[in-house]
């Protein structure tokens, strides 16, 4: 029997981890004149970035990730949804939480459709825009206590 060849390891995958670890460690950098309620989540989430990063790396070092085939699907339409949520981080302070969310999940809703749209899709994606935000601005605001813009 012969014996398969073994695939490459995810270097792709571990340079977007090295990536993680560095923007992660910005935010908890960043997050050191916030106040001690408003620095929790930037804090909490950039030390899970650089946690799971550094854990992806070393499973990569030891050989356990392997790179996979490149998966079909549109490029120009994966940048855009990551254009979006870059765009979406600056318009945060100048526009306010609210309308910098409105604003960008109405367009990553048109960028990442693959469907038509009706007359009912429309509605019901209108409405599940509103019910999220809702929910995401009363969490944070009211039960997180996080500052919004």
């Amino acid at each position: 029997m012969t014996e398969q060849p073994r695939p490459p390891p995810d270097r792709a995958g571990a340079a977007g981890s090295a990536l993680a670890v560095i923007v992660g460690a910005l935010a908890v950098w960043a997050s050191r004149d916030f106040s001690d309620l408003g620095a929790v989540f930037p804090r909490t989430v950039g030390a899970l970035m650089v946690a799971l990063g550094l854990v992806y790396i070393a499973l990569t070092l030891a050989g356990r990730t392997h790179a996979t085939p490149s998966l079909d699907g549109s490029m120009p339409r994966r940048a855009g949804v990551a254009i979006v949520m870059l765009g979406w981080g600056f318009a945060l302070e100048p526009l306010g939480f609210l309308p910098s969310s409105a604003a960008a999940m109405a367009v990553l809703l048109v960028v990442a459709n693959h469907d038509r749209w009706t007359p009912r899709t429309a509605l019901v994606r209108a409405v599940s825009v509103v019910a999220v935000l809702t929910g995401l601005y009363t969490l944070f605001k009211h039960v997180l206590l996080v500052p919004l813009p």
